[in-house]
């Protein structure tokens, strides 16, 4: 068994270890939706997400096993897992309640509330205009390249153990974040503030607004996944590699990583105490991931296995 599972690399094995679960709640999550008679349309993209989560990792494992020394084999253990990681993050929204229903959000919003003085995110309505709305919305869903952005620009350059540093941070910061969502669950302002807020985020038809919508429109109503915020938390990641390996990208992804910051508060996804919480996760990943590959590395050499490239 322990040869087994030190043939994957870490990734592939954290990856394994959260399908499983998250596998069972999410079919527990479809069953009891069907059951009390609330099965929307949100919740069977639990199960497609689901579905291709663990395709990947079979065909990933199928190809292993009968190509293992192919190049398009090798590119795909590079990407597959961050993919297979983002899928997990998107079910968890469905899944969390059934792991832990004691909410925090409430204490969130009371701690920003001590700290600040106000709500930020309702703070923030004195400056919603339909283009500042359009620019948020752009900022946010600029997540989706800022997080393994410095890790693919350090792979197209061959730099392979920068490559392995930035991937493994990224990777080591989003499942810690998984951990904790668990352990916190809370429902962002935009749920949970709802009766405080006094203007609408509208911004203009078939931009960035539509866009984002018809994104939220997949997760469930009842979304448990603000604490704390990976956004801050994997872009600050993201920023910490480039300053240490592509100083050039580092200035031009600084004004972007601001902006989705600032984009988590006036979008109502997040108290400010998420955001707190999420600039402290990323030294910890960033410290972690390098020491808990080199260990898997020394394990895998130790069994006779090759690690991954650069590890």
């Amino acid at each position: 068994m322990t040869r087994l599972l030190f043939r994957l690399r870490l990734e592939e094995a954290v990856a394994l270890a959260f399908v499983l679960p998250t596998t069972y709640l999410t079919i527990a999550a479809n069953l009891y939706a069907q059951e009390a008679g609330v099965l929307g349309a949100r919740h069977p993209g639990g199960l497609v997400r689901l579905g291709v989560a663990v395709a990947g990792l079979v065909l990933l494992a199928l190809a292993l096993a009968l190509r293992p020394g192919s190049p398009l084999v090798r590119g795909l253990r590079e990407v597959l897992p961050f993919l297979v990681c983002v899928l997990i993050y998107t079910n968890l929204h469905d899944t969390i309640g059934f792991v832990n229903p004691h909410d925090v959000h409430h204490d969130l919003a009371a701690l920003d509330q001590t700290i600040f003085g106000v709500q930020p995110s309702v703070w923030a309505e004195r400056f919603i205009t339909p283009a500042r709305t359009e620019v948020m919305e752009f900022f946010y869903l600029s997540f989706f390249w800022i997080a393994p952005s410095t890790a693919l620009i350090l792979l197209l350059k061959r730099r392979f153990p920068e490559f392995r540093a930035a991937t493994m941070g990224v990777l080591v910061c989003f499942y810690l974040g998984y951990a904790l969502y668990v352990v916190f669950p809370a429902a962002p302002p935009r749920l949970v503030l709802v009766y405080e807020f006094r203007k609408n985020l509208r911004g203009y038809p078939h931009f960035f607004s539509s866009l984002s919508a018809q994104a939220l429109a997949l997760l469930p109503v009842d979304s448990r996944a603000a604490f704390p915020s990976l956004h801050a938390a994997v872009s600050a990641v993201a920023l910490v590699y480039a300053w240490r390996h592509l100083r050039g990208w580092f200035w031009a992804l600084l004004p972007f990583v601001l902006g989705l910051w600032a984009s988590t508060i006036y979008l109502r996804h997040h108290y400010a105490v998420d955001l707190i919480a999420g600039w402290l996760l990323a030294p910890c990943a960033v410290w972690l991931a390098p020491r808990v590959d080199a260990w898997w590395a020394r394990r895998q050499r130790g069994l006779g296995f090759e690690p991954a490239r650069g590890a």
